[in-house]
């Protein structure tokens, strides 16, 4: 008997601690909802101060794009009556505000707190094997991947498939496998470079000492038979060139002094704009060429270009 009391006493205290938690979790809700008085700001103050949780969860892609455009929903978002939603795109190109879907007319409506949920998913950008660790915002996803700076970019050594951001690309080339190791040089934005390229070494890797680190490609080639070009390539994908800064280039080569004076013969080129390109080769080269030397104005049996390089950042 009294081990009957214990067990209906023990009964009773969980039952008591299961209601508690309940009454205790409709509270936080309400005052999350924004009741009335000052709950909905103690809670705010609260969530302020602590860490917020992350949660994984799996949704059906198809529920957060617009059903006629099919692209991922944003705000505005515009629902009938009857619960059909469409993007505002599309909203603004229905006959008469009429829905789609059940015909009413004129009955379209904000939907505030669709806007808020499509807001709240954000994924890991598509290039996060390239090195973008950003979240963000599932409808902002498209922009993002146009302007990344991790977009990968393709090895320009024959038969290589390594696909990479630029910083991997440089780090790849500048290593002695499976190609030959590329020469890499430090730069400072708006300081005089002097390189010294040989016919068989036409290549060379520039990064900038800067934040940004940006990586350029000086290149060197033939031109016909008598002239040999220069050209510098920024090494980044065609977005992130819109997106990001804008850089020019002056380039000079010295050649051999003239026989009539002490002076060395020079070809210069001044501020142009450097191109940008997630491919940068031998053709890239040829189509970008800005400086065009003759063959008697290189040094040595190696037909040395000596070359002085100064690149700007024009704009951030």
């Amino acid at each position: 008997m009294a081990m009957d009391k214990r067990e209906q006493r023990s009964s009773s205290n969980k039952k008591a601690r299961v209601e508690s938690t309940e009454v205790q979790v409709k509270e936080e809700e309400m005052e999350e909802g924004g009741g009335s008085g000052g709950g909905g700001a103690l809670v705010a103050a609260e969530e302020a101060a602590a860490p917020r949780e992350e949660l994984a969860v799996k949704i059906y892609k198809d529920k957060l794009h617009c059903p006629l455009c099919t692209l991922p929903l944003k705000p505005p978002i515009f629902e009938c009556e009857t619960g059909h939603f469409v993007c505002g795109a599309c909203h603004d190109q229905l006959p008469k505000d009429k829905c789609y879907a059940c015909g009413l007319d004129g009955a379209y409506r904000r939907n505030t707190t669709l806007e808020d949920v499509v807001g709240w998913f954000r994924i890991l950008c598509p290039y996060a094997e390239y090195g973008c660790r950003v979240y963000v915002t599932y409808h902002s996803a498209g922009d993002h991947q146009l302007a990344c700076p991790c977009e990968p970019c393709r090895c320009p050594e024959p038969g290589c498939g390594f696909l990479g951001s630029p910083p991997m690309l440089r780090d790849h080339l500048a290593a002695a496998a499976p190609h030959a190791a590329w020469p890499v040089d430090k730069i400072r934005y708006g300081n005089a470079k002097h390189l010294f390229l040989p016919a068989s070494q036409p290549r060379r890797l520039l990064v900038a000492e800067e934040d940004d680190g940006r990586v350029f490609l000086v290149s060197t080639c033939a031109l016909g038979s008598s002239h040999r070009g220069a050209s510098v390539v920024c090494v980044r994908a065609s977005g992130n060139a819109a997106a990001g800064p804008q850089y020019t280039c002056s380039m000079w080569a010295t050649g051999h002094k003239a026989a009539s004076s002490s002076r060395a013969e020079m070809v210069i080129v001044q501020a142009m704009e450097v191109p940008s390109s997630s491919a940068p080769g031998e053709d890239t080269a040829e189509e970008a060429v800005r400086l065009v030397v003759r063959n008697k104005n290189l040094h040595g049996a190696s037909m040395e270009m000596r070359l002085t390089i100064r690149i700007e950042k024009v704009s951030a």
